[in-house]
């Protein structure tokens, strides 16, 4: 009788166990349900968030687990312009820190003109440089929460030579101001970089 009672608990044991492993296995990852006619996600959405080929600047912004389909897609573009202005800050401030230095400015006086370069160029592509070349969504069904969700990526793009020209005008600006303001290195240096920038064009 207590052999027999013992074989009975340990079935029991065995089937709770077999229970719950399968009750873990249940709980996997969201199913995909729609996607943007592909059977898998593209390549560039999980690549790095910049990247340049044929003379275009390219940047992505994902977004997961979304709860609206329009919200989620406008984050993923939010998330891709953020990606976009920020590369194209340190870029710039990158090249117009090179051109502007001069051997007797102070550190403060020269940031004063790159911060000012950088700036331009970022809103003269803010305007109308920057354009939507990709998008790509899922609808999955999360089972944890018993709901919907969404994932999206949208990919973004400059043209190399709209990136330059942007460049070329905040460089005219800055010479326009070193001659305001009556700064002869400031004004050779900024003909030196617009001189430079006509070259590479």
């Amino acid at each position: 009788m207590k052999a027999r009672k013992i074989f009975i608990i340990g079935v029991a044991l065995a089937l709770t166990a077999c229970a719950s492993k399968a009750h873990v296995k249940q709980e996997v990852l969201p199913t995909k349900i729609t996607m943007t006619g592909e059977d898998d996600r593209p390549e560039w959405t999980t690549k790095e968030t910049f990247t340049e080929k044929d003379g275009r600047l390219m940047y992505t912004g994902g977004v997961m687990g979304g709860a609206d389909y329009a919200l989620t897609l406008r984050l993923a573009k939010s998330e891709a312009t953020k990606n976009l202005l920020e590369s194209i800050e340190i870029k710039a401030r990158a090249e117009f820190s090179s051109a502007i230095h001069g051997k007797n400015r102070s550190e403060g006086d020269l940031g004063r003109y790159v911060t000012d370069a950088v700036a331009w160029t970022v809103d003269n592509l803010r305007i109308g440089g920057i354009k939507q070349s990709s998008i790509y969504y899922e609808q999955v069904f999360d089972p944890i929460s018993q709901s919907f969700k969404y994932n999206a990526w949208l990919k973004l793009e400059i043209s190399k030579a709209d990136y330059l020209k942007a460049r070329a005008e905040s460089a005219q600006r800055l010479l326009d101001k070193a001659i305001r303001e009556k700064d002869e290195e400031a004004k050779e240096k900024a003909l030196e970089l617009l001189e430079k920038l006509r070259q590479e064009a």
